[in-house]
C-alpha cells in the first residue's frame, strides 16, 4: 500500500432495500474514517438521487454480467480489499475470489443470509467452499457466528463478529426532499403503520381481522404502505377493517425518501408476524425514533423491551388489541428512544470496526486507538 490508507471496494448488487441502505451506510462511514472507499451497487440503485461523498458506481447486475463488471472495477480501481455484501452465485464467487487473491487483494464477505432462500440445501456444498476461500467472513450477530460454524464448518479464525445495522435513511442527506404518499398528519392523530412488501407470514390479516373486530377511537389511523402489501388478504377483510378504523393502503414500491417520510410520521410500527423473522425494520425503526409492536416472532439482536417497544406472544390472539387500546406505554418509549445516541454514533462504529478488520488483513497497526498492535489475521470478537 506505499504507505497509503488502505483502498476499499464495497460490492452490493440489490440497490435496494436494507442491503442496499446498510451498505452506503457502511461505506459513508468509512469515508468519515478517512478510508478510500468506492461503492459498486445494482443498476437498479433506489438512492441515486442522493449525494454521497465517496466514489460510486451503479452498474451491477445478477450473473455472469454482474461478476464482469465486479472484476472490471477491480482492474480500474485497484483496491486493497474487495468486501463483498452480496454473492447471488457461489460458484461464479469462488473463480472472483481465486482470480482477486493471485492479485494480492484480500476478499471478505458479510453474509446478511448464510444461505439463499431458494435451493439453500443444494448449494450448501459450493458455500462451504466459497467461506473456507475468503480471507475473512463478517458476521454480523453471533447467530450468524454459530450457523458459519455449525452448519458450514467454517474456520473460527476467519470470522469477525462486527454487529450493528445503521441504515442510511437515518441519515438523510441535506437536499433530499421529505414527500409522504401519506395524508399529512391532523392535530391529535394516533397513526399506525404497517410495512413491507407482501407476504402471509407478516401477519397483515390478523392485524385487519383485530382492527376489523373492535371499536376503536376516531383519532386512530392505520397506514398499510408497501409493494404487494395486500397480497392473499381477503378483499372482505380488507373492507370490514377500513369500516372500523380510518385506513389508508399504499400497494406500490415506496421510495426510500418516502419510507423516511412514513417512519416519522406514524407513532407506532406494527409488526405482528406469525412466521419466525430476522427483520431490519427494527434497526430503522430504532434510528428514526419510532416505537415498535412486535409479535415474538420477530427476531432484532439490540431490541429491548421497554426502551425500543413491546413484545406480545404471536399465540396471545388478543394481545394486539390490548396493546393498541392501552396506549399510555407509548410516551415511555418514544422518550426513551429519542434520548439515544445519534444515528451517526452507529455509522461511526460499525466503521471504526471495519477498519481495524482491514488494518488487522495486512498486519498493520490501528492508528485509531492507543496504538495497540493489532492481530496479523482476521480473528473471531466471540470466544
Amino acid at each position: 500500500m506505499n504507505g497509503r490508507s488502505v483502498r476499499i471496494l464495497l460490492v452490493e448488487a440489490s440497490g435496494r432495500g436494507f442491503l442496499s441502505h446498510y451498505t452506503h451506510a457502511l461505506a459513508y462511514g468509512l469515508h468519515r474514517a478517512d478510508l478510500e472507499v468506492h461503492l459498486l451497487t445494482g443498476r437498479r440503485d433506489e438512492l441515486q438521487g442522493w449525494t454521497v461523498p465517496f466514489h460510486k458506481q451503479a452498474c451491477l447486475e445478477s450473473g455472469y454480467r454482474g461478476w464482469r463488471c465486479v472484476r472490471r472495477q477491480v482492474q480500474a480501481v485497484n483496491p486493497d480489499v474487495v468486501h463483498l455484501q452480496w454473492v447471488d452465485n457461489p460458484l461464479l464467487a469462488i473463480h472472483f475470489v481465486r482470480w482477486a487473491q493471485r492479485r494480492g487483494i484480500k476478499v471478505i464477505y458479510t453474509p446478511h443470509n448464510i444461505l439463499p432462500h431458494e435451493r439453500r440445501w443444494l448449494l450448501m456444498p459450493a458455500y462451504r467452499v466459497l467461506y473456507r476461500k475468503l480471507d475473512c467472513v463478517v458476521a454480523r450477530d453471533k447467530h450468524l457466528v454459530w450457523a458459519l460454524d455449525e452448519l458450514l464448518d467454517t474456520p473460527h479464525e476467519q470470522v469477525t463478529l462486527l454487529p450493528g445495522s445503521p441504515n442510511y435513511l437515518a441519515i438523510q442527506p441535506a437536499g433530499v426532499a421529505a414527500c409522504s404518499p401519506a395524508p399529512q398528519k391532523q392535530p391529535g392523530e394516533r397513526r399506525l403503520l404497517f410495512f413491507g412488501h407482501g407476504c402471509r407470514r407478516k401477519g397483515l390479516d390478523q392485524l385487519l381481522t383485530t382492527v376489523a373486530c373492535n371499536d376503536w377511537p376516531a383519532d386512530m389511523h392505520l397506514i398499510v404502505a408497501g409493494e404487494g402489501v395486500l397480497r392473499g388478504v381477503p378483499e372482505e377483510l380488507l373492507a370490514a377493517a377500513k369500516r372500523a378504523m380510518r385506513f389508508t393502503l399504499i400497494d406500490r414500491y415506496v421510495a426510500p425518501q418516502e419510507v423516511t417520510s412514513l417512519f416519522r410520521d406514524a407513532d407506532l410500527l406494527l409488526m405482528p408476524y406469525i412466521k419466525q423473522c430476522k427483520s431490519p425494520l427494527l434497526d430503522l425503526a430504532a434510528a428514526l425514533r419510532l416505537p415498535v409492536l412486535r409479535s415474538d416472532r420477530v427476531q432484532g439482536a439490540d431490541f429491548i423491551d421497554g426502551v425500543h417497544g413491546v413484545t406480545f406472544s404471536h399465540q396471545d390472539h388478543g394481545a394486539m388489541e390490548r396493546w393498541l387500546k392501552q396506549p399510555a406505554w407509548l410516551p415511555d418509549i418514544k422518550a426513551s428512544l429519542d434520548a439515544r445516541d445519534d444515528p451517526l454514533v452507529s455509522v461511526d462504529a460499525l466503521a471504526t470496526g471495519h477498519r481495524k478488520l482491514y488494518r488487522n488483513l495486512f498486519g498493520l497497526r490501528d492508528g485509531s486507538g492507543n496504538g495497540a498492535p493489532v492481530f496479523n489475521r482476521c480473528c473471531s470478537a466471540v470466544s
